[in-house]
């Protein structure tokens, strides 16, 4: 297996893990703060309370402003690349990671990437 096939296979793997694992514990905080996992819940969202959690200890704050700095630089690197790549509707990468986890938005951006470079690698090499 070929080393782009290798990053691609741990890129989509990363991608289905932080989606899963993340909105594992959205829903337990779904849970804990409305009492049952449903939609209407769900949609309710108590962001407030969220983020007071987010801020709760110096150990979740650390995480949190951590989190935050890593995330605008990925947002560069996203705009950038997505640029550079002329990758279509790069900008939805950014969207995801804010509405479903960064880690799903930017995992799946890094499997679209690698995607867009072997395609670009064996079309120079055709």
């Amino acid at each position: 297996m070929s080393g782009t096939l290798i990053r691609q296979a741990i890129y989509a793997a990363l991608t289905l893990i932080g989606f899963i694992w993340t909105n594992y514990y959205l829903v337990q905080f779904t849970i804990a703060t409305k009492g049952e996992f449903t939609a209407t819940n769900l949609i309710n969202f108590d962001l407030s309370a969220f983020i007071e959690q987010v801020w709760a200890n110096p150990a979740s704050s650390f995480v949190a402003v951590d989190l935050t700095i890593a995330l605008l630089l990925v947002i560069t690197f996203i705009w950038s690349e997505g640029r550079r790549l002329k990758l279509r509707l790069w900008s939805i990468y950014i969207v995801l990671m804010f509405a479903i986890s960064f880690a799903f938005g930017f995992a799946l951006f890094m499997f679209v990437r690698e995607r867009k470079l072997a395609e670009t690698a064996s079309n120079l090499t055709a």
